[in-house]
């Protein structure tokens, strides 16, 4: 995950890989990423085994229950 206005992206939030088609739940911190929009909206990307990745752009996670990568 990444504040929309950084450039960087922030450190893994899942403690292991997933595998396709499962899902996991993980709670963060908002005070470690300091995002826009009091904390709530993120860019969050998803990276896979086979090198490529899918990003969601500003995200609200404050009121996003769920996230689906496809």
């Amino acid at each position: 995950m990444s504040p929309p206005d950084k450039d960087t992206w922030g450190e893994n939030e899942l403690e292991v890989p997933i595998a396709d088609r499962e899902k996991a739940d993980f709670e963060w911190n908002q005070a470690d990423y300091g995002g826009s929009d009091a904390g709530c909206v993120f860019d969050v990307r998803a990276e896979y085994s086979d090198g490529k990745s899918t990003d969601l752009p500003s995200v609200d996670l404050c009121k996003e229950t769920a996230l689906n990568f496809n």
